[in-house]
């Protein structure tokens, strides 16, 4: 498999000694390597030389090694002992700098409480499944998929999170390993989104940040296409009819047809007097201890919703996921890139983009966020465009192109053997609030960035 990028020559013998140079630091002293030099602006430009697939597998190979050698956090208090993932670690540090936050201390140093992000140990794993199946005599983290079955099987033991891409993620898992486990935990992910149904509206929405309800536009879409995808794998109707209410409503109330996309979070679902809210607001306030900015496209949202949609459209063919996939895809190709979230110099994409309007039918001029790139979650743009090729005679081959460029020149950085989670637009780092280069690799980057070059042998 070959396809268009830069610099090959360069590329792959920088990837090559990095990667002989990390086969041996695994086991011995290492000095903290900067990325900074790895993530200065190399314009990814069609047309001069070729990626092989073997660097792809090279850098999954590369990825897993670092999580299974560093990423493990054993502390007691973890689920029961069995410990799980950390946020994220300073490559190359003694000892090794674990869970910076924010100030760019960890969180032992700052007082921080302990954190844990479960999500991150279901998507280490399913790589490891991915890993597994692609390389069936490969034997190596063997132990790890073990260790990480029983710390995924006793965190979502009856989940009912509400993020509705872990259906697909279950689904997946299941295929792979053939564990009832994670067919069983599917269902009740559905059976959960059917009881938060409201069938007097709808859709699903919350009223914890407001009475009169708001959602978060993503989860709630993907919700949806979890319930007509459980619907139409495990024979309920009800289902099915529950979840393209839901996505119709989405589409109803959140949509801009303007820029053939969504807002992040919407506001007031109901009424003062509890009817259904014909022109809902952007959520603009604060949820839990942060603030949301609902008025925003962020572009690990979307992504996140296109696969929802092709994945929906891969179980039921019905022509109209498809359709509304790609009608969210065109704007962010290079060619069309009407939100200007494509970075033309650099490569990628940008943040996010912000409406400046204040409800999907008076959005307003874009602006859109240019200085930051969130760098692993845009990583799933690239399994977003090589689904939708599957289905559309290779419709967005050159993004597909474009994008494992952007994946393996940029958002992989084989001097820390990861991935980052915030860049500046540039590539390079950015800094901590102590002035500390925030060149932290983090297990959520690296688990979207594996997932989605795994996909590109399915």
């Amino acid at each position: 498999m070959r396809i268009v990028t830069t610099n090959r020559l360069i590329t792959g013998i920088l990837l090559c000694c990095t990667l002989l140079l990390g086969g041996c630091s695994w086991f011995g002293n290492s000095s903290t390597p900067s990325p900074s030099s790895h993530h200065s602006a190399t314009p990814i430009v069609e047309g001069s030389h070729t990626i092989e697939t073997g660097d792809i597998h090279n850098a999954e190979l590369d990825l897993l090694l670092n999580i299974k050698t560093n990423g493990f956090n054993n502390d007691s208090s973890i689920n029961d002992g069995l410990g799980g993932l950390y946020i994220n670690w300073r490559y190359g540090t003694q000892p090794l700098q674990t869970n910076v936050n924010g100030t760019g201390e960890t969180d032992d140093v700052s007082g921080q409480p302990l954190r844990h992000d479960a999500l991150t140990d279901l998507r280490y794993l399913h790589n490891l499944w991915l890993y597994t199946v692609q390389n069936p005599g490969d034997k190596q983290f063997d132990s790890d998929r073990e260790r990480f079955t029983k710390i995924v099987q006793m965190e979502f033991k009856n989940s009912h999170n509400e993020r509705g891409w872990l259906y697909d993620e279950f689904m997946d898992l299941y295929n792979l390993s053939h564990d009832s486990f994670y067919q069983e935990t599917a269902q009740s992910l559905a059976a959960s989104y059917a009881k938060n149904f409201d069938p007097t509206v709808g859709s699903i929405y919350k009223t914890s940040a407001n009475a009169q309800g708001s959602y978060r536009v993503d989860l709630t879409l993907e919700s949806g296409c979890a319930l007509v995808e459980a619907g139409t794998q495990f024979n309920h109707p009800d289902w099915i009819q529950d979840g393209i209410s839901t996505i119709n409503f989405i589409y109803s109330h959140a949509y801009i047809p303007q820029y053939h996309t969504f807002p992040s979070q919407m506001n007031n679902v109901l009424t003062s007097d509890h009817t259904v809210n014909p022109q809902e607001a952007f959520f603009n306030g604060r949820t839990k201890n942060y603030t949301v900015n609902g008025d925003q496209l962020q572009l690990g949202n979307i992504s996140q919703m296109i696969v929802s949609l092709l994945d929906t459209y891969q179980v039921t063919q019905n022509q109209d996921f498809l359709q509304k996939a790609t009608d969210l895809l065109d704007p962010l190709t290079n060619t069309n890139n009407s939100l200007g979230l494509w970075d033309p110099t650099n490569g990628g994409y940008f943040f996010s983009v912000k409406f400046q309007g204040d409800s999907p039918t008076n959005a307003g001029p874009l602006a859109v966020v240019t200085t930051r790139k969130e760098a692993g979650r845009q990583a799933i743009m690239l399994m977003a465009f090589h689904l939708a090729n599957k289905f559309t005679n290779n419709k967005y081959q050159e993004m597909e192109n474009l994008m494992r460029a952007v994946s393996l020149q940029h958002i992989y950085v084989p001097s820390v053997h990861g991935a980052l989670y915030l860049v500046n637009a540039d590539w390079s780092t950015q800094k901590f609030k102590n002035g500390t280069n925030n060149d932290m690799v983090t297990t959520e980057a690296m688990g979207a960035l594996l997932e989605s070059l795994f996909y590109l042998n399915r």
